[in-house]
């Protein structure tokens, strides 16, 4: 998958009026959404389906991490490792991921998008799910700046799927 490839099937998910609910969507990277049946999917749900990956795997890394999930923590906990699907980066560039863990009880859950813009160096747009979207929108896919991203702890990574130009 290339970049372009990536950020095509992001975008083909806007207006689509996803409902979010944790936990839910990108389970069948085939699917013409990555929402469940009921229309619903989380940030990891959103990224895995554009990735074309789902979010549930046999990989022995994340079966031991967290029962074969594919979510931000165990992203996050990917990086660290050298069998796993993601790398970390230390500036952004279009198509990459941007995530920061949850830390408890502060901030229960992390949160995960695509970098569709980059100037001078930073992040200025990207695309995610989240219940933020949701609630003021009424569609949780959103093309945005990374204002929520902007914690101390904000993490960019590539998935080893795309190629990189």
């Amino acid at each position: 998958m290339t970049v372009q490839e990536l950020l095509k099937r992001a975008r083909s998910a806007l207006g689509k009026k996803i409902r979010y609910r944790l936990g839910a969507g990108g389970i069948d990277p085939a699917a013409p959404s990555p929402a469940s049946r009921d229309g619903a999917c989380d940030c990891s749900g959103f990224v895995c389906w554009c990735l074309g990956i789902s979010r549930k795997t046999d990989h022995p890394l994340y079966v031991h991490f967290n029962g074969g999930w594919i979510n931000t923590d165990a992203i996050v906990h990917d990086l660290g490792q050298p069998t796993g699907f993601f790398r970390r980066l230390e500036t952004p560039k279009v198509g990459c991921l941007i995530l920061f863990p949850s830390k408890r009880p502060r901030r229960p859950y992390g949160h995960i998008g695509i970098v569709t813009e980059v100037k001078n160096g930073k992040a200025t747009k990207v695309i995610h799910c989240s219940a933020g979207n949701y609630r003021r929108y009424g569609d949780a896919v959103r093309e945005t700046p990374p204002t929520v991203f902007q914690v101390p702890d904000t993490i960019f990574a590539w998935f080893v799927g795309i190629e990189e130009a």
